[in-house]
């Protein structure tokens, strides 16, 4: 038995966890990547894994501060998205094969790992902003309030509709607000479109050049409807796009600009600024068809969100304003020009990066004081008042280029001395150096070469359901991610940065050869596609019967999931038993989202972390009964060492803890469970638990049929940790706030 079956030091692990998911590891900042998981969880999974089961939570916690060396070990992530398991394995002296169907992960995880002299990416840079930079920048040039040379972090645009009663333009803000900083409030007069500086938030602000009395945070657009000002009819955007007869007009207003004599400031865009925007706007008209741009249409066949298309936006390029399309495309004119592979390719994953603030679905966060990302939210998200950033970048400022290439240099002095961020005395953080670990790998074409090559990568851009180049019995670990049923769409969102990195690499790797980065056989629900639960179902069992094949007899399997749906702990639990697994352990975990207190009460904060072996042909007969005890004694034991961890615990939390330990034993005991002498399905236990866990509350409900009495004590007790667990972190909310 290895440690992660038996142990988990989550006491330990949970905070650095916690931590971690709200600033990830520079590694894993270089370049947008859905559901990344963390990489210190994955570290210690790995670890564990690995380790002997007679070893203690102090020794275990030893080698993750310290570092360890695996010697080589064989690693497979059939799932590696983001490169999490690639990417630790490699540090812990594994050799890891990764898979993934979607090219922009396998680009992503292959740039992650791959070496490079910082010396020669530095020259590189320079050489790119002497190029492209210094050409950009020249679109990107104001006047401060004071009327020194300044450049612009930011310009303000709103949408225009025309008004289906009145015939009246109107402009869709949704407030008339620009900055929210201590007692000075930026806002921007709805007439006439003046900056003016309020002491706080004024309700009857007046506008010292017109004579307008507004309240700037009541707009006249909001959840898809606005209001005309002039006849004050109700209407949908989207009726207004229709008329439009494609997506709107929109008006640019305002900016916020960096002096390096005045600092930061607001101001309307004057008339110098509309000749820069019509300058830029006509030399993209003059080149467009020669322009570097991607051409494919956003694709609707299927898609699960009809946005942005509904909204008028056809193509990708559309996503895009003249300015930043005219700046994109010389930027990667010259990044193509690099003639070093590995150096244009980092080049490149700089750029692809930075496209996610440098889009017109973008809105400036008013109390942050910087643009948002598009993909802050797992979904293309139009809005009414875009926020254009300035495409190379200046002093301040969010994802520029600039901005991305640190990202990306960061990373790598990170893989060359990578370190963990651990609490210390009053959780006070600091960074520790892992012995003598890099995260850097050979990158191999065969498996032949994996075995003879040290610090070697495997890197598959292709489905995992065929992983015949892997010999039978040759893998020690396979360690993933797999995709969560109807979750994420990756193809859907990653087709953005696809469209652009096609660009430069489809001469170079075939996988990029395709217009989109969708492929039929993608493992995804998806039900506008034709893939239902059982196109899911079933490829997901051909991956693990494969994982199977290729895993040596006594390795493990294993893998995180949570779901909050009980059809999807059934589903996984009858593709592990179809494809020749059973779970030997289910340690709990704190999950990648961010700090939970204030986070959404339904959101799940923890993973199960699945440790599967191959199943054996005898089975010891089981009942029922005895299973529920082990079901809920392993339920509360987890539930207290996470609450011991520090940790926010909820109702759904629990659920995610019974959900686990139910299908863990079930699968340990199947074919033989029976309650008393009939068989009991997965999906009767599963609901039989799950009633259980519909007793465990922090606050009322409707009624519940009653409980046993042996088990209304187990309900009542993990009840008690949820009570207890929101009264210290409301506690250390309090404190952490009068601090």
């Amino acid at each position: 038995m290895k440690f992660i079956e038996k142990n988990f030091p989550v006491q330990y692990l949970n905070p650095v966890a916690m931590a971690e998911g709200n600033a990830k590891k520079p590694v894993y900042q270089m370049h947008k990547w859905w559901a990344r998981r963390l990489g210190s969880v994955f570290r210690m999974i790995t670890l564990t894994s690995f380790s002997d089961e007679k070893e203690s939570d102090d020794d275990i916690w030893y080698k993750f501060c310290n570092g360890a060396d695996l010697n080589g070990s064989i690693v497979l992530d059939p799932f590696m998205g983001g490169g999490t398991t690639v990417v630790e394995a490699l540090r812990l002296g594994c050799k890891i094969i990764g898979v993934d169907i979607n090219p922009v992960a396998w680009f992503t995880s292959k740039k992650e790992i791959e070496p490079v002299d910082l010396g020669d990416l530095d020259n590189a840079f320079c050489n790119l902003e002497n190029r492209a930079g210094n050409w950009i920048k020249q679109y990107y040039r104001t006047k401060c309030p004071q009327g020194h040379d300044a450049n612009v972090m930011y310009f303000f645009w709103v949408k225009v509709a025309k008004c289906k009663s009145c015939d009246a333009s109107v402009r869709l803000f949704p407030n008339y607000e620009l900055s929210r900083r201590n007692d000075v409030n930026v806002v921007l007069c709805p007439n006439c479109l003046q900056v003016i500086e309020t002491k706080g938030h004024n309700p009857k602000t007046k506008c010292q050049d017109c004579g307008k009395v507004f309240d700037p945070r009541k707009g006249i657009s909001a959840r898809g409807i606005f209001r005309c000002p002039e006849c004050n009819t109700d209407q949908r955007v989207l009726d207004a796009v229709s008329e439009n007869g494609g997506r709107l007009q929109i008006e640019l207003h305002a900016l916020e600009g960096y002096c390096y004599s005045c600092g930061r400031f607001f101001k309307r865009v004057d008339h110098e600024d509309i000749a820069i925007w019509k300058r830029a706007k006509s030399e993209y008209q003059k080149r467009k068809h020669k322009l570097l741009i991607p051409g494919q249409k956003i694709p609707t066949e299927g898609r699960s969100d009809p946005r942005p298309v509904n909204h008028g936006y056809t193509h990708f390029w559309h996503m895009f304003n003249e300015r930043q399309l005219l700046c994109l495309s010389r930027l990667l004119e010259e990044i193509l020009k690099i003639r070093d592979t590995n150096i244009r390719e980092l080049m490149l994953i700089a750029f692809s990066d930075c496209l996610d603030a440098n889009n017109m679905f973008c809105k400036y966060e008013i109390q942050w004081h910087k643009i948002s990302l598009f993909f802050g939210l797992h979904a293309y998200h139009p809005i009414e008042r875009p926020t254009e950033n300035n495409v190379w970048g200046t002093e301040y400022g969010r994802s520029t280029f600039v901005k991305c290439f640190d990202k990306v240099r960061r990373a790598k002095v990170f893989c060359k001395k990578p370190h963990e961020r651990l609490l210390g005395i009053n959780n006070k953080r600091f960074s520790k150096r892992t012995g003598n670990e890099r995260i850097e790998g050979n990158i191999v074409e065969t498996f032949d070469e994996l075995r003879e090559v040290d610090h070697a990568a495997l890197l598959s851009c292709d489905t995992a359901e065929d992983l015949s180049f892997i010999p039978d019995r040759s893998v020690d670990r396979v360690i993933t991610d797999p995709p969560y049923f109807d979750n994420i769409q990756y193809s859907e969102l990653a087709d953005f940065f696809y469209v652009w990195l096609r660009l430069g690499l489809k001469d170079l790797y075939p996988w990029f050869n395709a217009k989109l980065s969708s492929r039929p056989n993608e493992i995804v629900q998806n039900e506008k596609m034709g893939r239902t639960i059982e196109f899911f179902n079933e490829g997901l069992k051909r991956v693990f019967t494969e994982c199977h094949r290729v895993l040596k007899d006594d390795g493990l399997l294993i893998f995180t999931f949570h779901h909050n749906k009980l059809w999807a702990w059934e589903s996984i639990g009858k593709i592990l038993l179809d494809s020749g697994f059973y779970i030997s352990g289910s340690p709990i975990v704190r999950s990648e989202g961010k700090s939970g207190f204030h986070s959404s009460k339904g959101n799940i904060r923890y993973d199960c972390v699945l440790v599967c072996r191959k199943r054996p042909s005898q089975w010891p007969n089981m009942s029922w009964s005895s299973l529920k005890e082990h079901i809920l004694k392993d339920a509360i034991l987890w539930t207290r060492r996470t609450l011991q961890s520090g940790m926010l615990i909820t109702e759904v939390d629990v659920f995610t803890i019974i959900m686990g330990k139910t299908i863990q034993y079930y699968t340990q005991a199947f074919p033989t469970v029976k309650y008393y002498s009939e068989p009991i399905t997965l999906a009767e236990a599963l609901s039989e638990m799950k009633n259980f866990a519909n007793h465990v509350t922090e606050s009322s409900r409707p009624a519940q049929p009653p409980l046993p009495k042996a088990y209304a004590k187990k309900a009542e007790q993990l009840t008690l940790f949820i009570r207890e667990s929101r009264k210290n972190y409301e506690t250390k909310s309090r404190i952490e706030i009068h601090e």
